[in-house]
């Protein structure tokens, strides 16, 4: 998803930035990216999370503060890091009444050393283009490239976390039922597999983890299925989501997933994954 801070701070500055000015904002606004944004509905994600009132929070990544707000409201210290300050300059002004929440330019490796009770990477972006599934060697090599900065980036996150702590990541799959219905990543976004999520979070000294699937996807989550409670045939949302951008449908993804609940094999073509990792003390 492309960057709109600046284009957010504009419409604050003639809406407001509190409560009822994000939603005069989104009741004027159709960009889908001001919707990913400022919707209440991003809270979703976290807000079932039991995290401590005294407790420690990194997010890592602003994304314009759009699950800080629930952080922060449960947690006793919440420090976001971001190397825009415009991003974070958002998140500032949404949440200005909120006195828990530290703003920081930089990058996660600026904290190694200090120690968090739950970590967030959520959505993390890309410096870097990814080029859809096109089979060309230059593109299989850039999303090498993207593969290499997925492993270092939940690393870190890892690092980051103290012991018993709790680290906790979205990411879009990069083999998702809408990618194969038609549609192509977002160049912006990191993308990574079920199989291989599990193998990088596996290699970490962890206690234990548990794997969820936000529908129908992280951005805006309407339903979290787990693998402890896994979605029924019939009983998911609409799983057709084109808020971001036109596309085609090669053919009906809501049927596809019907035919997957009922065989087991959901959780490999969820669009999003949503994992929450304990770290061994």
């Amino acid at each position: 998803m492309k960057d709109i801070s600046y284009d957010i701070l504009d419409l604050m500055e003639e809406y407001g930035a509190d409560a009822a000015g994000i939603n005069r904002i989104l009741e004027s606004q159709t960009a889908p990216e001001v919707l990913m944004a400022l919707s209440p509905i991003r809270e979703n994600l976290v807000e079932w999370i039991a995290i401590g009132e005294n407790e420690k929070v990194l997010q890592i990544g602003s994304g314009y503060g759009a699950v800080t707000g629930a952080l922060a409201r449960k947690a006793g210290d919440v420090l976001v890091i971001d190397p825009r300050v415009e991003n974070l300059e958002v998140c500032k002004r949404r949440h200005k009444n909120l006195t828990n929440i530290r703003c920081q330019e930089g990058e996660d490796k600026d904290l190694i050393g200090q120690q968090f009770d739950w970590v967030f990477l959520i959505g993390p972006e890309t410096n870097e283009a990814v080029f859809g599934i096109s089979r060309a060697k230059d593109n299989w090599d850039k999303q090498e490239e993207q593969r290499i900065t997925v492993i270092e980036k939940i690393r870190r996150a890892a690092e980051l976390t103290r012991p018993g702590g709790h680290m906790v990541l979205a990411f879009p799959n990069t083999h998702s039922m809408r990618v194969w219905s038609g549609d192509k990543p977002d160049t912006e976004e990191l993308t990574v597999a079920l199989a291989e999520l599990n193998t990088i979070v596996d290699s970490l000294h962890g206690k234990k983890k548990e794997m969820y699937y936000p529908l129908p996807d992280y951005k805006l989550p309407s339903a979290i299925y787990s693998d402890i409670y896994p979605p029924a045939k019939g009983e998911i949302p609409a799983m057709f989501a084109a808020y971001e951008k036109p596309r085609h449908r090669l053919f009906s993804e809501d049927v596809a997933y019907s035919a997957l609940c009922e065989t087991g094999g959901f959780a490999q073509f969820a669009n999003s994954f949503l994992l929450l990792w304990e770290k061994s003390i």
